[in-house]
């Protein structure tokens, strides 16, 4: 793979500045915004919250949630370049036509990127409304919340315009003209691996973000708009990722099966004259055409047009599990288990 044509992404371009590994610099950000929460802590005045479970686990959401999408990233990143690459072998281009093409559709509008950080942002603020929320308590521990919130929801804004610009460059890359093969899928397989990733990880992050969810703060009209967009973010991953990829495969299966049922007529209408005139010679030979050409159209029809196999949505299946699986894990307590 021919790292150097791909430009890079806005995180990335920001984390390169400081000149450290990924794993360095996300180890760093989440040591930063935890070392901020204790001197918050004794500006408000009251040690005490460390010693409370209710406290850390309502101010622990926001650093963990922002080293969880810095840790997850690269790995996304990789996947993408993956997904990318895979058209590399069923492109008719040369190959410096083609890596032109992935170096014009991976060059980053940066100043988009820096607008859905600040959206996102607004969006926090618009939630949280701290002009609406008294001060005169925890008047420290607001304004850190409120620090934390506004650099997640920047980054999960710009995380979910950053995955709707993947799928609409492999949307741009699946409407070039390719030499696709409906018999051999697998070379599509990275893009459904790369949606599959997608996927994991916007499930991941509704489990991790669950656990720090009490079952008050779940039946919150904010709590619910959050997880309203994050599921249909996780929807909109899997399925429209792979659309445009779908559809090129079904145009290839479509023109296949044509072709299948235009011999297979063409031989059912020759062998039904001869039959008619009463030729017997080349009888056979029809036979064995329009046998083959009837097992071919069957076979394609049988064809997925999908670029994902049945691995893939079982693996996909079990993911779906995780946030079910944190969510009757909170319902525990409402039935008079404690946890």
């Amino acid at each position: 793979m021919t790292s150097e044509l791909y430009r890079d992404p806005l995180i990335v371009a920001v984390i390169r500045r400081f000149r450290l590994p990924w794993h360095w610099a996300t180890a760093l950000v989440a040591a930063v915004l935890l070392s901020f929460l204790f001197p918050f802590t004794y500006l408000n005045g009251d040690t005490s919250y460390f010693s409370d479970l209710s406290f850390w686990r309502s101010l622990l959401d926001g650093p963990v949630m922002i080293t969880y999408i810095l840790v997850i990233y690269p790995f996304m990143w990789r996947l993408f370049k993956q997904a990318v690459e895979a058209f590399r072998s069923i492109s008719p281009m040369d190959e410096s036509d083609f890596n032109r093409l992935v170096a014009e559709i991976t060059t980053p509008k940066r100043h988009r990127k820096w607008a859905v950080l600040f959206i996102g942002a607004a969006l926090a603020l618009l939630l949280i409304a701290p002009w609406s929320v008294s001060m005169d308590s925890d008047s420290w521990l607001k304004v850190y919340e409120l620090i934390l919130s506004t650099l997640l929801f920047g980054l999960l804004g710009w995380l979910i315009y950053d995955t709707i610009v993947g799928t609409m460059r492999i949307a741009q890359l699946s409407r070039q003209e390719l030499k696709l093969d409906i018999f051999d899928t697998e070379l599509l397989a990275p893009v459904a691996l790369w949606s599959l990733g997608i996927s994991l990880v916007w499930v991941g992050g509704i489990s991790l973000s669950l656990v720090f969810q009490t079952w008050e703060g779940m039946t919150e009209w904010q709590t619910i708009t959050i997880y309203a967009i994050l599921v249909s973010a996780t929807v909109l991953a899997f399925f429209v990722s792979m659309w445009s990829t779908h559809k090129a495969m079904a145009g290839v299966k479509k023109r296949e099966l044509n072709l299948a049922w235009k011999n297979l007529a063409a031989a059912s209408r020759e062998l039904k004259n001869r039959t008619a005139r009463n030729q017997t010679e080349g009888i056979e030979e029809l036979s064995y055409t329009i046998t083959a050409w009837s097992a071919q159209h069957k076979l394609v029809q049988e064809i997925s047009a999908w670029p994902f196999n049945a691995s893939i949505i079982r693996r996909l299946a079990v993911s779906i599990l995780a946030p079910i699986t944190v969510f009757l894990i909170k319902v525990i307590p409402r039935i008079g288990i404690s946890w």
